[in-house]
Formats: C-alpha cells, sequence, structure tokens
C-alpha cells in the first residue's frame, strides 16, 4: 500500500470538517464552543462525547480521542492509509503518486485491483443466475428456510449453477484471465497441467465482503445431496476466512446503534435472524473464532453476544471464544454466552419461537465467569473443598491474561462468591501463579490507590505523577476549569484515577462549583470520595508554585502515555507486521513527540521553545 507525504496529510486535516464528519454518525448538540453528543464506541445514554474542530475528538466515558484519521480508523476498522483515502475522497483531493512507491508495489496494487473487479464481475453472474430459470431449486430452498427476496437482494446471495465450466466461458478468455480466476479461487484442478473447473457448482452463494464492501470471496452451501455441504474460497491475498466476518460490512450500522453484536456460526444462522429483524449479527466463515475476529469486533462494539449450537461442537466453540476473550481484556469489554437447547441452531429456534422468544433467552444468557465455571467444575464436585480448589487453580491460567488489572481482581472476586470461597484466597491463589503478579509485588501495570490505617499505602519506585496531578486539581479546583482542555485529552493508566479526573472535568464543564466541605465529600459516588481521600493523603506536600507543578505534572503523564501507546505499537509490529508501514509511522510520530515534549519539561521556568 502506497503512503502519503504529510503535506498531503496535513492538507486533509485543513480541509476535513470534523464536526460534518462525526455528525454522519453521531448526532451533535452546540455546547459552549464545541459539540456533545452520545459517544459511538461505547453504549451510554448521557452525552459524553466532545467534538471539537480546532482540537478534536474525546469521550470522557470510555477515554477514547483523537482527529479525524483517527474517527475513520476507529469507526470504519481500518489502517491509517485507507482512512487518507477515505477523506481525501471526502474533501475531494485526488491522491497523489508516492515517490516511495516501487514498480512491484503499483503492479500488486493493479493485481488486487483486478481481482477485486473479477469478483465483482462473478457475484453479479451468480445473483443472475438464481433469478434465471436454472435457479429454481436454490429459490425453492430459500423459501423453505423463510428467506424473502428483500433479504436476497440485500444479502446479494446468489446461485452456482451445476456443472463444470460456467465461470471459464464466461470470464476465461486466454491463459491469463484463467490464472487470474485461479488466484481469485473461483477454478480449480484435480492436479497440475489438468484442464481447470468452477470450484462452485449447483450451491446457493453466500457473497463475502470487507468492510469497504468489496466482495473477496464466497461461501457456498450445496443444494443437493453431497459433500462438503458448505464450501468457502480458499485462501487468497483478498480472502483469509480467520480475518474476515460475514455479514461485518452490512451489520455495522445495526451494532453500533444497539451498542453490541452478535456472533453465529453459520451463514442460514444469520440470514435467518436478519429475516426477522435481528439485524447486528455476524457469523463466523466455517471456522472457529479468531484473535483477528475479535479485535475487528471490539472495533465496532463494547458488547458480543456469542450464540452456539445447543451441541458438543457448539460448546467447544464457545469455550475457545471464551479464550480469546480473557486475553489481553481491558475494562468496558463484555461477553456473554447463548447456549441453545441441544440439537437446536439459531436457524430454527428464531423461526419457531419469533424474534421476540430469541432476544428473550439474549437476556438469560451466561456471564464470563459462570461458563468458566460450568466447564471447569466438569467431573468436580463442588460440595468438596478439593473440587472447588481444583476450579480454582484450573481458572488461574486464563484470569491471568486479564490486562486490566482491577478487572482481573473482580473476576476473580466473583470466581470466589460463585464457589463459596473467602474472596483472599481465591486473590492469593492466583498473586502464587506463575502467570500473575508474585507475592510482595506490585500488579505489571500499577498498584491501585490504597489506604492503610489512615495513610496511603503505596509501592513504588518513584513519583506517581498522575496521583500528583489529581491531588493538585483536588486542592485546587479553579485548574479543571483553566485547564479543561489539557485534562480532557489525557488517559490515565491508574483505572481508579480516571473516573475521578472524569468527574472533575464533568463538574467544570457544568459550571458546578465544588462545595465547602473537604474534597474527599464532594462527589454523590462514595467510592470517588474515598479515591479523592486517599490522593489527598498519599500527597501531603502542597508545592508553593501550583501552576509550575501542574504544568510538570502534565507533561510527565502526557509522557508515560505516549510511551504506553508508542510500546503498544512496537508490539503489535513484532505480533503483526507493519505491510502500509502505517504503525511504524506512527512510532516514529510518537517518538518526535516524546522528545519535544522532553525538551519542554526541562526547559527552565519562563522559558519558550
Amino acid at each position: 500500500m502506497p503512503r502519503y507525504p504529510d503535506s498531503f496529510i496535513d492538507l486533509i486535516r485543513e480541509r476535513v470538517d470534523l464536526v460534518e464528519l462525526v455528525g454522519r454518525q453521531v448526532p451533535l448538540k452546540k455546547q459552549g464552543n464545541g459539540w456533545l453528543g452520545l459517544c459511538p464506541f461505547h453504549h451510554e445514554k448521557t452525552p459524553s462525547f466532545s467534538v471539537r474542530p480546532d482540537k478534536g475528538y474525546k469521550c470522557f466515558g470510555c477515554g477514547v480521542g483523537g482527529d479525524a484519521f483517527d474517527f475513520v480508523m476507529r469507526s470504519r476498522g481500518c489502517g491509517f492509509n485507507e482512512a487518507v483515502e477515505e477523506l481525501a475522497s471526502l474533501t475531494g483531493l485526488p491522491l497523489p503518486r508516492t515517490s516511495t512507491e516501487t514498480p512491484e508495489e503499483r503492479q500488486r496494487v493493479e493485481r488486487r485491483q483486478q481481482l477485486l473487479e473479477l469478483l465483482t464481475m462473478v457475484r453479479e453472474f451468480y445473483r443472475a443466475a438464481l433469478q434465471a430459470p436454472g435457479g429454481a431449486s436454490a429459490r425453492h430452498y430459500l423459501a423453505q428456510r423463510g428467506v424473502h427476496a428483500q433479504t436476497i437482494q440485500r444479502e446479494g446471495l446468489g446461485y452456482a449453477p451445476a456443472g463444470w465450466n460456467h465461470l471459464l466461458d464466461r470470464f476465461g478468455g486466454g491463459d491469463a484471465a484463467v490464472e487470474l480466476l485461479e488466484s481469485a479461487g473461483l477454478v480449480t484442478r484435480k492436479s497440475q497441467g489438468e484442464r481447470p473447473y468452477d470450484r462452485f457448482r449447483d450451491r446457493l452463494i453466500f457473497p463475502i465482503h470487507d468492510l469497504k464492501g468489496r466482495c473477496v470471496g464466497f461461501g457456498g452451501r450445496l443444494i443437493g445431496p453431497g459433500e462438503p455441504k458448505y464450501l468457502n474460497s480458499p485462501e487468497t491475498e483478498l480472502f483469509q476466512k480467520g480475518k474476515l466476518l460475514y455479514g461485518l460490512e452490512s451489520a455495522r450500522e445495526a451494532i453500533r446503534r444497539e451498542g453490541a453484536a452478535m456472533v453465529v456460526e453459520g451463514y442460514m444462522d444469520r440470514l435467518a435472524l436478519v429475516e426477522h429483524g435481528i439485524l447486528p449479527v455476524v457469523a463466523t466463515l466455517g471456522t472457529a473464532l479468531t484473535a483477528d475476529h475479535l479485535k475487528l469486533l471490539w472495533q465496532h462494539t463494547r458488547r458480543i453476544h456469542f450464540c452456539f449450537d445447543g451441541d458438543a461442537a457448539g460448546e467447544k466453540a464457545a469455550w475457545r471464544a471464551l479464550e480469546l476473550y480473557f486475553d489481553g481484556l481491558e475494562a468496558d469489554r463484555h461477553a456473554d454466552f447463548l447456549f441453545l437447547p441441544s440439537g437446536e441452531d439459531p436457524d430454527q429456534l428464531v423461526r419457531r419461537e419469533g424474534a421476540a422468544g430469541f432476544v428473550q433467552r439474549i437476556g438469560s444468557a451466561v456471564a464470563p465467569v459462570d461458563f468458566l465455571v460450568q466447564r471447569l467444575s466438569a467431573g468436580l464436585h463442588l460440595s468438596a473443598p478439593e473440587g472447588r480448589a481444583a476450579v480454582v487453580h484450573r481458572a488461574q491460567p486464563l484470569l491471568a491474561k486479564v490486562r486490566d488489572p482491577l478487572l482481573r481482581e473482580l473476576y476473580l472476586e466473583t470466581l470466589g462468591q460463585r464457589l463459596q470461597l473467602p474472596i483472599p484466597w481465591v486473590q492469593g491463589a492466583n498473586r502464587v501463579h506463575p502467570a500473575g503478579p508474585r507475592v510482595g509485588q506490585p500488579p505489571p501495570q500499577r498498584v491501585p490507590v490504597t489506604r492503610r490505617a489512615g495513610t496511603a499505602a503505596r509501592v513504588t519506585r518513584q513519583r506517581d505523577h498522575e496521583q500528583a496531578l489529581l491531588a493538585l486539581l483536588l486542592r485546587h479546583p479553579r485548574l479543571v476549569s483553566e485547564y479543561e482542555e489539557e485534562l480532557g485529552r489525557l488517559h490515565l493508566e491508574n483505572a481508579q484515577l480516571a473516573p475521578l479526573l472524569t468527574e472533575l472535568i464533568s463538574m467544570a464543564s457544568r459550571s458546578v462549583r465544588p462545595p465547602d466541605h473537604p474534597p474527599w465529600a464532594w462527589f454523590s459516588n462514595p467510592e470517588l470520595n474515598r479515591c479523592a481521600q486517599d490522593v489527598l493523603a498519599s500527597e501531603e506536600v502542597a508545592p508553593e508554585q501550583v501552576e509550575q507543578e501542574l504544568a510538570g505534572c502534565l507533561i510527565s503523564v502526557r509522557l508515560q502515555a505516549l510511551r504506553r501507546e508508542r510500546l503498544n505499537l512496537m508490539r503489535r509490529i513484532d505480533l503483526e507486521g507493519d505491510q502500509d508501514h502505517g504503525l511504524t509511522a506512527r512510532c516514529r510520530a510518537l517518538k518526535l513527540e516524546e522528545q519535544r515534549m522532553l525538551e519542554q519539561k526541562t526547559m527552565p521556568p519562563g522559558a519558550t521553545g
């Protein structure tokens, strides 16, 4: 993929109207110097999503923020280059040819475009074949399954006619055309040197699209007897079934509107639910859920309902989903598991019970910890101490993967409640596990603010700038209004302090003056009051130059956030690679920003950079 010069990116940034861009997805209302609406990236009832044309967007609820490029990447689930291309189209700017684009890269782009055009033409051929006389058997099958014409049209369903050479006869004029058909996975050969033939024959066709709505492959269900019942396109440069979800491109708006996505196992399961008006549904492509699937879903929602068939294969798929769910789990991500009666699938159930009955079942879905206990306790007697201890030890490796330390502790607390064990026992067992933090050592990310005997107990080797910043704001609340924009852009690592900062900013934005009583009694939430008291107890030294101290804390906190982001990007590059160099470019930009801020931090008071 091409990379674009900084001057072109800056030109887009100048041209794009951020309020108009965000307003296409989020109803915004003018408030003060900016605009306010409900966050599109997490479910909320009270608006906390702020947009300022000159500053960017920021959600004070879930903490996400950035500029127009970040908004497109987050909302579309795309890379930086794709965001550049979309915004360039929106602003009417032609894409420049980059000097770094080699002939090989240009040839690769042109090749991909040829494959996409071919797949689009084949999709239309299949759609026409479904409506032709030869597609009667496929139309009859869909009618029997309760799929109506409107759904057929909207989902672009098609039919691959019986026979061996339909695509070759229509699109295979010459060796180059045949080679392109093979590269797209549309024809195959029994062995090298033999004549190719159509891969899909006498099958109902489900086109598979990427997030841009481009057809990249197909799934086919056999109409008559035979095996395999379902067949997918093979892995190609465009089609990787472990990175694609059926229906995601058309379900995105419904997922955003409903605040949740449902994952089912099959094409027909998804179609049946959509037919009954349950729209935020996607399906895996005949494969188990993967980490890439989950990553795609988290880009669009904070809540996932996993719905699996009521058989052994369905339970196995659910367990795989649970393992992936816990791996690297962060706060404000939620999942539950809907297990259907034995021998049932979503298609059968929704046709028998209707949409209302199916939605009612979603309300009784199983929480992750309950599913964990249910699965791990198989063959054990939970009435016996040995059985409960075994479940705790079996659960440790999974729960140790939860990234957010507070969430990990809460899961352990819930596990203890389910097993009727004293919570400190469960938490202590986790701390001696090799995958978790050792006894006497802080968790890997952050030791939360705690109190002991009226004082703050904290294990740390250097000053906690986040805590120092909150202490300054609590002692001098006028600073919150004066530095509201800078504070709103911060991403605090400490999960206990972030809500405290959010509430202080919210009070300032509503022009709420702090009460006369002590800072740790300002808030209606007792947890926030306790946190405020802990912060002030741990930061007893009051600086003489408050403004200078606050500026230093702001820079230090922002530096920490920049370093975290850069390290996370470097880990992603190590694990996933960086084909379009967007992550590498972002790393370089973050490093330059770090250097600039370090220089600013070391300047003598009163100096200007």
